[in-house]
């Protein structure tokens, strides 16, 4: 009885302790609420409206949606979730499992997943999209009460509080967690005033923007002395604006904020600040390399930057509460440095000129080598500005007179030294009155502007201060600097420690020697300046480690400009790099004019050659071959059959179509686009060039268009496409007769002469415009948004005009879509354009769900108004027919209209460049602009301008996918013609952000097109997934990639990265039944060279579908320049081979594995490749021009080759001309440069215009024609050489050009004679005995006339050093090795004789260095051995004696 009584006690207490279980999970537990996908912002308001307990809040991950079941609630924010239908399926599984669910913003239909009532749907989308801490309260609590039964610990809830859109708010003074609104300016001014906030007279700030808590920059930017408006506005923004009128405005950006805010910043002249805000963990993000990417990085950076915001600083991010729920905040640190920063601005406003600081770097080679800046002669133009400056009001005391006398001052205080030049830096410092920095001074700043870890990492890799370089005896460091008056001119330093280790060491990152830090500590700190301009594309400060983007307080462009205003003299047609000078370094880009464009004036040269071609096109069939051999005689002459690969054999006459081949190269010699004179800031163009560069903007456009117009209507033959003779007879030349008149008088640019130019009637002509306006009628929900906010105005009730959507589309439309009641909905449906059957069954399904159907179902709604919106608005149907006749139409219209602006603005930029950085030195706003060849887009007209980019995530864009899918065909068409009709295994691309800025991502569509691969759209226009090809649609073979990407590209364009290694997966797992998988054959290739070389199964099938690489370390190029331009550090290709699979095998396809290097990845990606691709989009550069293509394309080329054991094809992406987009081999390429600049008279006399400048370009294009030939030296033959040899060594064209050598910059002769010697010492050029004797002499000459430049083939190369003097007579020789090494080795301080105190040492290969060590130990063993005979030989004589 006793056990009996025992168990049933024991039941009962088990069943009381599971009743009080259930009680207490039934009434009395904690609530728990799960969000996913919510903004940090709004979620953390939500959590800090919690004051109950009992409520729970967490965030769940996308990759824990497994856990939701767990949860008593569950909020999904549709807006942007990006799941695969696996996590959809895990919410709705706990939908279905009874766990209420409510999905807002539901932009894709199958996301939108809910299953309340419609009582609380209402309640909730209510709460919602009111928001505050009133109405998150309340939601809290009914969700506690209503939806999950408990009773315990509820409070009273109230119904949603209407708030209104259009407010200013501000926290409350005694309890900050009040959230004070204000209807009016006037009622917000009173409340300052009542607060002791307003400052009478005091500068007025607008803060905007949802993106993070704003309290703590209200707070300190109060504590400065501002007048602070936070407003957050749906309609009314710019009546507020219009009513503070605001010194600055702060956008905490997500979106665009429009171009009615871009027309008022204009005509205000007032600062768009737009700091950043982190999504992550401060901690996170610190140790993050990307800082920031994908679709936040388009909206907080890119889309911004189109309205001309400026200083990209991360200023917000997160932090976890005690639940791990995250907030927003200003971090404390960086908090002061942006206030900071926005005082410095706004003081550039007030202060005057006279006392304004102002510190210019400036580009230069070492020791006597020119400044430098992409296109544009850099001496005249600093002094231009200077001058400019000093009319302004500016301290310029001590300006020399002339530019002239400014370089020579340059060349004695303002030089640098590479570290081999040891008596050079001896001199300077005696005599370039350097500014010297003690270490007092120099650690005080450290201390203020790095943080111990950073200045760790300085002494690691430079040791203690002051370093080896630029130092004094008694231990202070120089710092090179000009100073007139309050402005300083400063070069840029080396950035890296200048030793001989070309190899990257993978997982580090150097930092700047001490120099390089100081010049800038001292510029912020000693100097004290109000501003800081880089002058000229580029330095190097922008590429220094070590975030790609949202840079952290360890990242050294963010320490190193500090608080002081940035303004970046930037070429308009190097738009990719401006993007990393304005993202990295912060600064405000001013764009300066590319040099003028003219054709190449080289017709006569080959006016034999195209006689003879059209004698053959109209000869009989029995005179052909007789003509042909004529023609092969002539071609071979002229060596053309050695640039377009053709045979020479005298007696057999080539084809038909290889001598189409030679008339089009002759034609495209012929009317190539050359680049003139070096461009002067604030010198206008001669008259002439605006002419040449207006034909080579106008021109082709009109006659591109016209032939298409033609060929739609069937009037252009087939002849027309194979001869591009007869496209210049017929087109060229009529358009530029065109363009000539209305160059002549603009106004006859009008619809009768477009009609009449064109051959259509005024009905074809205003059909085509209807199309266009058709084509451009805004698509996709992001459009439709957009449009709306620029076209509904409505007037408020102060009378003035307001947007009906402005900002707030992009910023607030997260609180509107789903949330908003039905009738809301669809007069939002309606304002986005939707088309009228789409708003049709959206209200009948709308009608269908109010009676007492599920809220569920009435949700569908709401994404009926969302689809609605997405779909296109009602517009006709027209053929492709007639959208391409449209299309050419309206170019011919775009073009002839625009004639007399292209002159216009070509005549005013020169002018607007001076008065634009004047205006932003005075604290103004630099208008935004589009950048890039300024021939293929005139939008980047005028300069004086802020660049942007193009927003990563909408590409490639549909145009860009067209071109892509041609060019991707042309190069496979290509290699069949040169490989008897097989298809390349393997294309290998480059991606570069120039170009996929100007293109929109065009390489990127060849890549995914060559896989088989296409883009999906999103109803954003975003292209955020990818589709197969169907094999059979495809038509070929799945073509595999690998991909090298700059660290420019890289930084813009992450995402684009993921997208093609996704490509790359899909295509090899691809299930191919019509032809070969070459993708999934070259994975299986790939591991098997994997496991071969050691690595693991496993890893092995991990890596083998590694296919994009780039910079070890988050390097920007390649490391291996400065490698092949020593030549006396490597023997064979093999070791630069070597170096360069080091330097660029880091991997970034995935965000997991970002930066990854893994041994032999890269190596085993390049197995199987046929064909190495590069884009070239600009008009301004070429293979020969640019040193970046033999890096990047030669590296990649010389790679494959030493891996595959074949040489590639190589073929150039010719975007130059967007009507005729083409493949070109680079051979090809080669011969057309070559041949219409550096060895063409027209082209040298024009660029003899210039100065030092100009003759470096020279020397850079010889230095580049050296990469080439050891890169491919199938690219660079012996008669380009010697053709370089007799024009500038020989002079046949009778130029002067040595005299222009030795005037200008005897530094760049000594370079090109350097280089062609060295290209003869390594046998790359087989010179004869004579030219390198005559080429030594030269040589000589000049550096014993001169003194040594002194750059790294001058220098810097013992081994041609050696060789020179002994191809030079013997005083000569003597001289000039003298000269030498008056530059190379430093004397001893105080040392009357001059003893000479470290010798250098010849660099040489490790065995060398062994060998040279043993030498030295047998001779010393020798010396030794002697003297202790002599000692006793004479002890013995002595002993004897």
């Amino acid at each position: 009885m006793k056990k009996k009584s025992k168990i049933i006690l024991g039941v009962c207490i088990v069943a009381a302790v599971l009743i009080g279980i259930s009680i207490w999970n039934a009434w009395f537990s904690a609530t728990k609420i799960a969000f996913v996908n919510f903004q940090t912002i709004q979620q953390g308001s939500i959590s800090k409206a919690n004051d109950n307990s009992f409520i729970k809040l967490s965030e769940v991950s996308l990759a824990n949606l497994d856990r939701l079941s767990n949860y008593d609630m569950v909020f999904v924010n549709g807006m942007g979730l990006r799941i695969v239908e696996e996590q959809r399926q895990q919410i709705q599984q706990a939908a279905d499992k009874g766990v209420p669910v409510y999905t807002s913003m539901a932009t894709n239909p199958t996301n939108n997943i809910c299953n309340l009532d419609s009582v609380q749907q209402n309640l909730i989308r209510r709460y919602l999209s009111n928001g505050g801490k009133t109405n998150y309260r309340n939601m809290l609590n009914y969700i506690r009460k209503a939806i999950d039964g408990k009773t315990y610990s509820t409070t009273e809830m109230e119904d949603p509080v209407e708030r209104p859109s259009d407010m200013l708010y501000h926290a409350g003074i005694s309890n900050p967690d009040d959230e004070l609104e204000f209807l009016t300016v006037t009622d917000y001014e009173k409340f300052m005033k009542d607060n002791n906030l307003y400052k009478e007279g005091a500068r007025r700030i607008i803060i905007t923007g949802q993106m993070a808590d704003a309290t703590d920059l209200i707070k300190a930017l109060e504590k400065e002395g501002y007048n602070v408006y936070p407003v957050q506005s749906m309609t009314r923004f710019m009546s507020f604006i219009d009513e503070v009128q605001p010194d600055a405005v702060i956008n905490m950006a997500h979106g665009r904020m429009g171009d009615r805010m871009v027309d008022y910043l204009k005509t205000k002249n007032i600062l768009l600040f737009a700091p950043l805000t982190i999504n992550s963990l401060v901690d996170e993000w610190e140790n993050d390399p990307l800082g920031m990417s994908g679709g936040f990085m388009s909206q907080s950076i890119v889309t911004p930057e189109i309205d001309g915001a400026i200083r990209p600083f991360a200023l917000f991010a997160q932090y976890e509460d005690k639940e791990g729920l995250r907030h927003s905040y200003a971090i404390p640190e960086r908090l002061k440095t942006f206030v900071s920063t926005i005082n410095n601005y706004l003081n550039l406003k007030t202060k005057p000129n006279k006392d304004k600081k102002v510190a210019i770097y400036y580009y230069k080679g070492p020791g006597q080598n020119a400044l430098t800046a992409a296109g544009m002669e850099v001496v005249p133009s600093l002094y231009n500005l200077l001058l400019r400056m000093k009319q302004e009001g500016y301290n310029v005391s001590g300006l020399p007179a002339n530019a002239q006398e400014l370089a020579k001052m340059i060349q004695a205080q303002g030089a640098v030294f590479n570290s081999y030049a040891e008596g050079a830096f001896d001199e300077f410092m005696k005599n370039g009155n350097p500014e010297l920095i003690t270490k007092e001074q120099y650690e005080s700043w450290v201390k203020e502007s790095l943080r111990p870890e950073k200045y760790a990492e300085v002494v690691a890799a430079d040791g203690e201060f002051p370093g080896n370089y630029m130092v004094t005896s008694d231990g202070c460091l120089g710092v090179a600097r000009l100073q007139f008056g309050n402005i300083v001119l400063m070069p840029q330093n080396a950035a890296g420690s200048g030793d001989n280790s070309f190899q990257v060491v993978h997982g580090t990152n150097a930092a700047p020697p001490h120099t390089y830090i100081a010049s800038y500590l001292w510029m912020q700190h000693g100097f004290k300046a109000d501003a800081l301009i880089h002058f000229g594309t580029h330095g190097s400060l922008e590429f220094t480690p070590k975030k790609q983007v949202a840079l952290c307080s360890n990242d050294w462009p963010d320490r190193l400009v500090g608080t002081v205003p940035h303004f970046y003299l930037y070429s308009i047609g190097n738009v990719g790099e401006g993007m990393m000078a304005k993202r990295r370094s912060y600064a405000t880009l001013q764009s300066y004019l590319t040099p003028p464009f003219l054709e190449s004036s080289v017709r006569g040269i080959y006016r034999e050659l195209m006689e003879k071609i059209k004698i053959y096109n109209n000869s009989a069939k029995e005179n052909k071959e007789q003509e042909s051999l004529a023609i092969k005689a002539l071609t071979v002459k002229m060596g053309i059959h050695r640039d377009l690969g053709l045979d020479s054999i005298t007696n057999k006459p080539y084809t038909e179509d290889e001598i189409a081949r030679i008339e089009n190269f002759a034609e495209e010699l012929a009317t190539e686009k050359i680049t003139g004179q070096l461009y002067t800031m604030g010198v206008p163009y001669e008259p002439e060039r605006i002419t040449s560069s207006v034909y080579a903007m106008a021109t082709e456009p009109i006659a591109y268009s016209l032939l298409a117009l033609d060929k739609q209507r069937g009037k252009a033959t087939n002849a027309i496409n194979k001869h591009r003779s007869l496209f210049t007879q017929q087109y060229l030349n009529p358009a530029r007769q065109l363009v000539e008149k209305l160059i002549t008088n603009p106004a006859q640019a009008t619809d009768e002469l477009i009609c009449r130019t064109a051959g259509v009637s005024p009905e074809e002509l205003a059909k085509a415009r209807e199309i266009e306006t058709s084509r451009n009628a805004p698509k996709g929900m992001m459009a439709m948004m957009m449009a709306a906010a620029a076209k509904n105005k409505t007037g408020d009730k102060t009378g003035k005009t307001a947007d009906k959507m402005p900002e707030a589309m992009k910023k607030k439309m997260k609180e509107m879509g789903a949330h908003m009641d039905s009738s809301k909905a669809m007069e939002m449906a309606k304002k986005m354009g939707a088309d009228p059957e789409a708003l049709k069954k959206m209200e009948a399904k709308m009608n269908a769900s109010k009676g007492d159907k599920p809220e569920a179902d009435k949700a569908k709604g709401m994404s009926d108004m969302m689809a609605a919106m997405g779909k296109k608005t009602a517009q006709k149907e027209y053929s492709k027919e007639e959208i391409n006749f449209a299309l050419a139409l309206t170019e011919v219209v775009r073009t002839i209209r625009n004639v007399g602006n292209y002159q216009t603005e070509l005549t005013a930029s020169p002018e607007k460049e001076l008065a634009s950085l004047v205006n932003a030195l005075n604290g103004g706003y630099t208008a935004p602009s589009p950048g890039g060849d300024p021939i293929a887009n005139p939008n980047t007209l005028p300069t004086g301008r802020n660049m942007y980019a193009i927003n990563a995530e909408a590409t490639p864009s549909e145009s860009a996918w067209e071109k892509g899918v041609a060019l991707a065909k042309q190069t496979i068409k290509t290699y069949q013609r040169r490989h008897n009709d097989s298809i390349p295994r393997k294309v290998s691309y480059t991606l570069w952000s120039g170009e996929f800025i100007e293109t929109g991502g065009a390489t990127i569509a060849q890549v995914l097109y060559m896989l088989g691969v296409e883009p999906v759209r999103d109803a954003f226009g975003r292209v955020s997934d990818l589709k197969l090809i169907p094999s059979a649609e495809l038509g070929r073979p799945r073509i595999d990639v690998v991909v090298q990407t700059s660290g420019q590209l890289r930084d813009i364009a992450a995402s684009r990265l993921f997208l093609i290694n996704r490509a790359v997966e899909m295509a090899a797992a691809a299930k191919d039944d019509k032809y070969e998988n070459l993708v999934a054959a070259s994975v299986v290739e790939a591991e098997k060279t994997l496991t071969e070389k050691g690595v693991s199964p496993k890893d092995a099938r991990e890596m083998a579908a590694f296919r994009v690489f780039g910079g070890a370390n988050g390097m920007y190029g390649t490391g291996i320049q400065e490698m092949v331009e020593s030549g006396d550090r490597w023997e064979d290709e093999s070791e630069i081979a070597a170096t360069y699979l080091n330097n660029m095998g880091a991997y970034y396809g995935s965000e997991k594995n970002w930066e990854a290097f893994r041994k032999y990845a890269f190596e085993a990606a390049l197995t199987r490749t046929d064909v190495v691709v590069q884009p070239r989009q600009s008009n301004t550069w070429g293979a020969l021009s640019l040193d970046h293509v033999y890096e990047f394309m030669g590296g990649m080329n010389l790679a494959v080759r030493n891996v595959t054991g074949k040489d590639p094809d190589a073929y150039l992406s010719d975007y130059r001309n967007r009507n005729h987009m083409r493949m070109q081999e680079v051979k090809e390429a080669v011969g057309v440069e070559s041949r219409t600049t550096i060895l063409n008279p027209a082209y040298i006399k024009e660029k003899m215009k210039g100065g030092s400048s100009s003759a470096a370009e020279f020397a850079e294009t010889v230095t580049n024609t050296y990469g080439w030939n050891v890169m491919k030296p199938a690219a660079i033959d012996k008669e380009l050489w010697d053709n370089i040899y007799n024009v500038y060594v020989k002079d046949e064209y009778n130029l002067n050009v040595k005299e222009f050598f030795e005037t200008q910059s005897p530094a760049a002769l000594e370079e090109m004679t350097a280089i062609m010697l060295e290209s003869a010492r390594k046998g790359l050029w087989k010179a004869s005995a004579e030219q390198v004797a005559e080429l030594a002499k030269l040589h000589t000459e000049t550096v014993n006339k001169y003194r040594p430049s002194c750059s790294g083939f001058v220098c810097d190369n013992a081994k041609l050093r050696e060789y020179i003097a002994s191809k030079s007579d013997a005083p000569a020789a003597a001289q000039y090795k003298e000269n030498i090494s008056k530059i190379r080795e430093a004397k001893v301080s105080g040392d009357a004789k001059g003893m000479v105190m470290k010798k250098e040492e010849i660099n040489r290969t490790p065995e060398e260095q062994k060998t040279t060590l043993s030498n030295i130990a047998v001779g010393a063993t020798v010396v030794v051995v002697i003297l202790a005979l002599v000692l006793f030989v004479r002890k013995r004589r002595k002993t004897s004696e």
